[in-house]
């Protein structure tokens, strides 16, 4: 990606090695948080500081922690949809990220089996959406078993448009939670559903609602073969069901 250059609506899908995933679980908190925040903005802003050569045509680096370390990715568009793939972090100091990297392109560069999207990587390193300027409530889940809508919505937790639009792990929350002194407690049940859903307390039901019941963005991501689950027109990285 040159300089200057864009990748489509400014969105992406973003994957990372599992070698870079490792070096991220050894990082503190607020270092993991500024990687992946910055990572994240290469949504907008994907040409990078360093364009790397052989090993690497293509790939480039993305200064991180204050300047004092790079990581190495690579921005490219696939069929019409853009792909962050962010290889391995290390010291700006004696060249020694560039080394790193063509260790890993000796041993074979991010196979499909050794790579991991964006939002499942947050899951791994115990790091907040929200901390890294995304939302995580614009996206439509897969639907919760129809059993168990069914048995909510006969619970008096839930009505039947809202279960359907809620997942197994949102449904199973107003189950467990929708409960007041005298019994099912809809809103109660909703507020459990939906706190599941954004992973915090500070949310806007409606918001969460009227979004799973817009259109989706549905394009195909290259690395994991699958359509993106959020809603048309979102900013930045792509995901998956």
């Amino acid at each position: 990606m040159r300089r200057g250059g864009r990748l489509p609506g400014d969105q992406a899908e973003v994957v990372f090695s599992d070698i870079l995933i490792e070096q991220l679980e050894d990082l503190g908190a607020p270092e993991r948080i500024d990687v992946l925040a910055e990572t994240v903005r290469l949504c907008e802003v994907p040409a990078g500081k360093h364009p790397l050569h052989a090993p690497f045509p293509g790939w480039n680096t993305l200064d991180v922690l204050g300047g004092a370390h790079r990581v190495v990715y690579k921005a490219s568009v696939t069929s019409g949809v853009g792909l962050i793939e962010a290889l391995c972090l290390g010291p700006r100091r004696d060249s020694e990220i560039y080394d790193m990297a063509v260790g890993i392109a000796n041993s074979g560069l991010l196979t499909d089996d050794e790579v991991t999207q964006l939002w499942e990587a947050l899951g791994l390193l115990d790091v907040a959406v929200a901390s890294v300027g995304l939302e995580g409530w614009d996206y439509r889940p897969a639907p919760a078993p129809e059993g168990l809508r069914r048995a909510a919505v006969a619970a008096g937790l839930l009505d039947d448009e809202t279960a359907s639009l809620l997942a197994k792990d949102e449904v199973e929350a107003a189950m467990a939670d929708g409960w007041g002194a005298a019994g099912p407690d809809p809103m109660r049940a909703l507020r459990a559903a939906l706190k599941r859903a954004r992973g915090s307390g500070d949310f806007d039901e409606r918001k969460i609602l009227e979004a799973r019941l817009e259109d989706r963005c549905g394009a195909i991501m290259p690395r994991a073969k699958a359509a993106c689950v959020r809603r048309a027109g979102h900013p930045g990285p792509h995901r998956r069901g």
